[in-house]
């Protein structure tokens, strides 16, 4: 290896670890006062001895600007030149041979300055995600079935700051595992990274049958404008729905709960307290009562004599007038069917003692099931109404 090459080694992993980025032949020439077909000739021969790759004869525009004339403001000439990437040994002996080792840096910083892609993607356990759930005056989230991304506010300190963009992949085992960018990763806090890396998963076995994992790639390298499942989403803008359909009166008394979530932790516990946080909107506590007994008075003629029980001669409680509202409309049990499994559910995250026992077993898909019942049975509720 010549001198010249030496200093193109060393230029280029200096430059690395500012930006982790290839770096053309015709920089590497005003750099060493060569020529660009000079500097192409040495970036070849770089390449076949194994110290790098290249992006061979890239086009580019070259923009020049004249000090002394600024009036004639900037030319452009075409450029022809080679893409040089220092390979992952010469990073790794550029790295360790510098000072950067003893600054401690965050995990991901150092891995892209051993030449790991910006955007490959690095997998991690669902439940990486709780620690944001749970505060949710600290972190803005957009969640969903294929993926989403967490943005700190202005609440939160420096050492919880973070922009990271996620997507969810089915893994062969049934559980389900985030992926997220080397970059994103790196500009992270050092704690933050620390607790990424914590729920790494090292080999994930994907299953490559999982149609919200290719619609997040598809949006993350192809650009593709793709929309991602949102059955949280989903279920709540029917409730808004519902109640504009009854304009002034009102179905739901709440339509957000900023506790309600996707059971990220993957344990029956989990599933059950989410559940839980989904029962408070659609639950009793969030159903009209005077808005189901002016629907069943003014639709079907009923009286306050029938919204009082035959036998007990109590008043009927909400669940009640709504199934009696379902049976009005020819839809029975469309909504307190599935209302009564979040029930259930509700029951045992509030009066049992759970094991956390992890499980292959993906509560946040059977979660995504349960919101689309509820959802549907609502639309099934509003075309009833409608017609």
């Amino acid at each position: 290896m010549n001198e010249i090459q030496k200093a193109i080694l060393s230029e280029c992993a200096d430059r690395w670890f500012k930006n982790p980025a290839g770096i053309t032949a015709s920089d590497l020439g005003r750099k060493f006062g060569i020529s660009n077909e000079e500097a192409c000739k040495e970036v070849e021969l770089l390449c076949e001895a194994g110290y790098g790759k290249m992006n061979r004869d890239a086009d580019f525009t070259e923009l020049s600007f004249d000090l002394e004339n600024p009036q004639a403001g900037f030319t452009s000439n075409p450029l022809r030149t080679h893409v040089f990437f220092p390979s992952e040994q010469v990073l790794a002996d550029a790295f360790y041979g510098s000072k950067l080792p003893r600054q401690n840096l965050p995990e991901y910083v150092v891995r892209l300055h051993l030449g790991a892609h910006q955007y490959g993607l690095v997998f991690f356990d669902e439940e990486v995600l709780s620690r944001y759930f749970e505060h949710p005056e600290f972190y803005e989230i957009e969640d969903s079935l294929a993926g989403g991304s967490i943005a700190t506010t202005s609440e939160a300190g420096e050492d919880r700051h973070l922009y990271v963009r996620y997507g969810k992949c089915r893994l062969k085992t049934g559980r389900i595992a985030v992926s997220a960018v080397h970059k994103d990763l790196a500009n992270m806090g050092a704690s933050e990274q620390r607790y990424w890396h914590a729920h790494e998963i090292s080999a994930p076995s994907i299953d490559t049958t999982d149609d919200n994992f290719q619609r997040f790639l598809g949006r993350t390298y192809e650009g593709a404008w793709v929309e991602y499942p949102d059955p949280i989403r989903n279920l709540l803008t029917e409730v808004v729905g519902a109640n504009s359909d009854l304009n002034p009166l009102s179905l739901f008394t709440r339509t957000e709960n900023v506790h309600l979530r996707m059971p990220v932790e993957q344990t029956y516990k989990s599933y059950c307290d989410c559940a839980s946080e989904l029962y408070k909107v659609v639950g009793p506590d969030a159903l009209s009562q005077p808005a189901l007994k002016a629907l069943l008075q003014d639709r079907f003629g009923q009286t306050q004599a029938d919204f009082i029980h035959p036998e007990s001669k109590r008043p009927l409680s909400s669940l009640q007038l709504l199934g009696l509202l379902e049976s009005n409309l020819g839809v029975p049990d469309a909504f307190n069917g599935p209302l009564k499994k979040v029930a259930k559910l509700r029951i045992e995250a509030d009066h049992k003692i759970l094991e956390p026992q992890a499980s292959n077993r993906s509560y946040s898909s059977d979660f995504a099931n349960l919101c689309s019942e509820l959802k549907n049975g609502i639309a099934k509720i509003r075309a009833a109404l409608a017609r």
